[in-house]
Parts: structure tokens; sequence; C-alpha cells
């Protein structure tokens, strides 16, 4: 009995002390840094200069300007060709005491939303949130050859907390590496003429004369506006898509409010009959969907390797606009013949800096998805017209 006392008192012990390994520095932060222009010889226009810093815990100061204490170890991050490594496909580094790292990082997500996660093998495996966070600086940089006095900036920081570092008052409003700029509302075209007709002849060899076409037949318009400003929806994106239920015989949104952490979102929809397989109140849950699948607009969870070709499960979540609107129009009566959006309330105030319109957003990832989508209504309509532009161009608190 004694014997079995000592064995039950052993295992439990050493269940206890697995459980403090396991966590032996809970308040770790990896901090993802950017420092600059690195050294390689042909392209010295690169730059290559990245590095992982790992504290204990690190301990921010009051000002966005002063440097936290130097990292308990550091690291260069690896370059491939010059390519930017904090991306969802990941990057790895070996820390000077052995301990692996790799980051997936969803680089386009705006400041003060997580970004990804950051996984390790240490002590039986750990996973770190990541929060975009970028603009302060945090240490010197290892690669000293071009710049001597070199310092890195946070690019991302993981930990453990469920959010962001504080941001100190003095500390900029950057939301993300894309530029901000007062540029005119980005747009792009597709065109794909209709047949041209040709005058037929009759029996007695005289042509008949060809119908008069109403002008801007089969021209659709499709005019978007988005939000600058972002909201994280703590789920997937394709949860958030099966939210928007319509009625196939109206073609519009029948659903309720969608409810999330903090706010809700209010769905709109509606559209006309294209044909027997086709509504443009579908064609347009499509274009939402697939720009959220692809544009720089919405930003997604990376999925995160396993073992044996498995990902690893990890929280769903998309940070994106917190308002979004596609309306088309023919253009042969200005009718609005189909209209979709979304818009957030919150539960309480806000609070933080000002979210300035990212035009570089507005990119083919973003106009190509609604082109294929509304393509769908083809014969109908044949020549395609795509703009976009924020609304409001700055959104503040």
């Amino acid at each position: 009995m004694v014997i079995s006392k000592l064995a039950t008192s052993l295992v439990g012990a050493i269940g206890l002390f697995t459980t403090i390994n396991a966590q032996q520095f809970r308040d770790e932060d990896l901090i993802l840094c950017d420092c600059g222009i690195g050294d390689n010889p042909d392209h010295s226009e690169w730059s290559t200069s990245r590095q992982m810093n790992w504290y204990q815990d690190i301990n921010w100061p009051s000002s966005a300007y002063k440097y936290p204490e130097a990292p308990d170890m550091a690291v260069e991050v690896p370059f491939k060709e010059g390519w930017y490594p904090w991306v969802p496909t990941g990057a790895t580094a070996t820390m000077p005491n052995g301990d692996v790292w790799t980051a997936y990082i969803e680089d386009g997500t705006p400041d003060g939303f997580k970004a990804g996660s950051a996984v390790t093998t240490k002590e039986g495996g750990q996973m770190l949130n990541c929060w975009a966070y970028r603009g302060r600086p945090v240490s010197a940089a290892i690669n000293k050859t071009i710049n001597h006095d070199a310092i890195c900036w946070s690019a991302f920081v993981c930990n453990r907390d469920n959010h962001p570092p504080p941001r100190p008052a003095d500390m900029g409003s950057q939301t993300s590496t894309l530029t901000t700029s007062s540029a005119a509302p980005s747009t792009t075209f597709f065109s794909e003429p209709p047949h041209t007709a040709v005058p037929t002849s009759s029996s007695g060899g005289q042509p008949v004369p060809v119908p008069t076409s109403t002008p801007h037949t089969g021209q659709l318009a499709v005019y978007s506006t988005v939000s600058p400003r972002f909201v994280n929806w703590q789920s997937s994106w394709g949860a958030f898509i099966n939210s928007f239920v319509w009625d196939q015989t109206t073609g519009n949104c029948v659903g309720g409010p969608i409810k999330g952490q903090g706010y809700t979102i209010n769905v709109e929809c509606a559209g006309v009959k294209i044909d027997d397989d086709t509504h443009m109140t579908l064609l347009l849950i499509k274009a939402l969907r697939d720009v959220g699948l692809k544009s720089l607009w919405f930003n997604q969870n990376p999925a995160i390797p396993g073992i044996n070709g498995t990902n690893i499960t990890a929280p769903s979540w998309v940070v994106m606009p917190e308002a979004f609107t596609i309306r088309a129009t023919d253009l042969s009566n200005r009718n609005v013949v189909g209209y979709l959006s979304y818009g957030t309330k919150y539960d309480g105030f806000l609070s933080g800096p000002c979210s300035a319109c990212e035009t570089a957003r507005f990119n083919s990832d973003f106009f190509d998805p609604i082109i294929s989508a509304v393509q769908g209504s083809y014969p109908i309509y044949n020549n395609f017209t795509i703009e976009a532009q924020c609304s409001p161009w700055m959104a503040c608190v």
C-alpha cells in the first residue's frame, strides 16, 4: 500500500512537472521584425534583412519611440530571392538554443488584428497568436553588413494573449504595408462584344434591315464600396457567406442579422431573375464569396501544416471590412438589377486610430472575382464595367 501511494505521488509529480515544463515561459513573445536593406551583392535593392526576436516576457515602453530591453534570443530569417517572409506559406528559423519556430502570417492584415500563428516543436509543441503590430523600434539588427546602425522594427507580435499589445498615444496609425493615397477610385473593365448583326437577303434578293438596338444594350455596370475600417469575424468565411439566405422567388435576403463578438452585422440583398438557371442575387453572393477568398481586403487565418500532410486545427477567423456593398445596374435603362451589402453595428463605443483607405487593396484579386461572377449573366449582359472605392475615405471613432 505504501509503495502504491509512493508510486501514485511520483506519477502525480511527473505530471505536474510536465505541465509546468510545457509552459515554461508562459509570457513569452516572438516578434517578427523588419530590419531594412540586406546584403545581397547582386540585388542591393532587396529588403532582405528580417529577424525573429524572442523574449521571456517583453516589457513595452510607454513611448512608441523607446526601445524595449534587448531580446533574450534572436535569429536572422533566411530569404528566398528577396521575398517578404511573413506570409501564409510560413517562414522558419532556428534560435541559438536550437528551438525551431515557424510563423504563418496573413501579411495584408491591418494593425491591431490577429494575423496568423507561430508554432514551435519545443516542449512538445507550442502555438502562439500573432498580431499585426507595425512600426515600433525593438532592437539592433543582426545583419550589419550594409548599415552598422541598422535597427529592427516590429511587424507582427506573437504571444499567448487574446489581444494585441497596447498602442502608446504617440504611435502612428499605420494599418499595413500597403500604400495609402488619395488616388481616384480604382476601375477595371471587361468587354466581350456581342455578335455583329449582318443583314440577310430576302427571297427577292433585297437585304432585310437589321433592327435598331437600344443604346447600351447588354451593358452591366457594377459598383462596389468598402469600408477602410476592419472587423474581426470569429468564424470561417464560409459560415459568413452562408448567412446570406435569400428567397428564390423574390430575390431578396430573408435571413436575420449576424451576431459577432461585440457587434451585429446586418445583411441585405436583392436581385432580378436572369433566366431559368440564373439569378442576379446568387451572382452577387458568389462575387462576395470569391472576393473574400482572394482579395487583400479580406484576410483569413493561414493553414498550418501538420504531420503527414494534415493541417493543424486552429480557430477560424476573418479580418474583413466592417461594411461592403455591391450594386449592378443595367445601363440600357439605368435600373438596378442587383444589390448586396453588409454593415456592422457595434455594441459599444470604438477607440483607436483613424483608418484611411488603402487603394493598393483594389487590385486584380479584387476585381477579377467580381468580373467572373457577373459573367454568369451572359448573354443577357455581355459588357461589364467594374468600379470600386472606399466609403468613407477615412473612418475615425
